[in-house]
């Protein structure tokens, strides 16, 4: 009778750490929570491979946030932000010297813009209250 709770037992642990292991980790649930609220604000979060003008020797997938504005009609252009920390243009207009960036533009890889759409691409350092700053500058982006 005793093996058979100790059976019992080896059947138990295993179970749980089974379960234990499928839960996401805490770095896991804030991605979760942060790309659930910039669904609430309008954003469209995606998770994409590098593009080639992205240099790094990380080969995962990187963030990309879109903001669809129907009214815009941007002509395609592209920002990226140096290692110094400063800003380049790669490709069509300067977006970004119409309008000063906010503090939460650190957190940002590039800036894209084309047609009706603008999107930025970064980490997913930020917490949850950068994103509605981001959101107001790009629309204001969009607009001038």
């Amino acid at each position: 009778m005793e093996k058979f709770w100790w059976l019992i037992l080896l059947i138990m642990v295993f179970v749980g750490g089974q379960w234990a292991m499928m839960r996401p980790n805490p770095r896991e649930k804030r991605l979760m929570y942060l790309r659930e609220a910039a669904r609430k604000m309008g954003l469209q979060p995606r998770l994409v491979p590098q593009p080639e003008w992205f240099k790094s020797d990380n080969k995962q997938f990187i963030a990309c946030y879109s903001l669809i504005v129907p009214s815009a009609k941007l002509p395609y252009s592209r920002v990226e932000r140096q290692t110094d920390g400063t800003w380049k243009v790669a490709v069509g207009i300067d977006l970004i010297s119409k309008i000063s960036l906010p503090s939460q533009a650190d957190y940002l890889l590039a800036i894209e813009a084309q047609a009706n759409s603008i999107s930025f691409y970064w980490q997913e350092n930020a917490k949850i209250e950068e994103l509605e700053p981001i959101k107001q500058w790009l629309l204001q982006l969009a607009s001038a």
